[in-house]
């Protein structure tokens, strides 16, 4: 198993049932023949019936997650069961997309593993850039900020059928998450303006991140050296005691260099609490945007 991704084996099949490559991180091979003769079998039932591409089965203790690349060639993930199903949706169409333009002329009658075998080099690489997109976006906290990549955007909107396979995973409820992200708001007030569950709207974040078109930054606040006028307008807004203390003690930290989940660590107190009374100094903070390292790259 790889990490977060929790995936097991992944296989391409040709339309006749036939492997042609397989790639496990262990060495393992479940996914034989006569499963594969299965799922191509499946495969044919579907589309007879109009149904979607991407399909998966489930099993006791794994799962199948495989995608119809073109007429000629059949992707596989067995994956955990409790992997994350649509981040693994969303690779397993960018790793068949990347099979069928490293090899553009699969026949179906002639093909042969050993044909293939250098793509695993391709699998590696790509597991592992997926892998280090899921441990950043896993580690934020709630005052992270998203915005899209425009031109990324677009380019995968236009031409890898983004929005369509992310309307398919994710629905109403998602369309207003992908439309709250406007790199202004963060997570937390997105899920204050929408009532949707943070889990979700992580899970859309973490979605985008992985096909590449999601830039993240941390918020920072900023506060002006402690001075009479400071002073006035404290005693003007009137803090509650609690807050004013804590106030005192987050003013040094409050540089905009130091993310706020950084800040109130050191304090002991939660984002939350602290993003609170910050909150109530108004235009007196400043909230900087420092961006998040690891995702500026393109998909492997």
């Amino acid at each position: 198993m790889s990490g977060r991704l929790g995936i097991h084996e992944f296989m391409v099949l040709t339309s006749g049932g036939v492997p042609i490559f397989h790639y496990s991180p262990d060495g393992s091979r479940k996914l034989d023949e006569l499963l594969s003769g299965f799922l191509t079998a499946i495969t044919s039932f579907a589309s007879e019936f109009g149904e979607r591409s991407v399909q998966s089965l489930s099993f006791e203790g794994s799962e199948l997650l495989y995608e119809q690349a073109d007429s000629e060639v059949l992707c596989i993930f067995l994956t955990d069961t409790s992997a994350p199903k649509k981040i693994l949706r969303a690779i397993l169409v960018d790793l068949s997309r990347k099979f069928i333009i490293k090899y553009p002329d699969v026949n179906s009658d002639l093909a042969i593993e050993d044909a293939y075998t250098d793509f695993r080099e391709d699998v590696e690489r790509a597991i592992s850039y997926y892998d280090g997109v899921l441990t950043i976006t896993s580690s934020l906290s709630s005052f992270v900020v998203p915005s899209l990549k425009r031109d990324a955007y677009d380019f995968a909107t236009d031409s890898q059928g983004l929005l369509d396979q992310f309307h398919r995973d994710f629905g109403g409820s998602g369309n207003r998450i992908l439309g709250a992200v406007n790199g202004l708001d963060s997570i937390y007030e997105i899920r204050e303006a929408l009532g949707i569950e943070e889990y979700d709207i992580q899970e859309v974040i973490e979605y985008l991140a992985i096909w590449g078109v999601l830039e993240i930054s941390v918020m920072a606040p900023e506060l002006k050296g402690e001075d009479a006028r400071f002073d006035a307008f404290l005693d003007l807004i009137g803090l509650p005691q609690k807050d004013y203390q804590l106030l005192k003690r987050a003013m040094p930290l409050c540089n905009g260099a130091k993310p706020l989940v950084e800040i109130s660590d050191k304090l002991g107190v939660t984002s939350e609490r602290l993003y609170e009374v910050l909150g109530k100094l108004g235009d007196e903070v400043k909230w900087r945007h420092l961006q998040v390292t690891g995702l500026q790259g393109q998909k492997a």
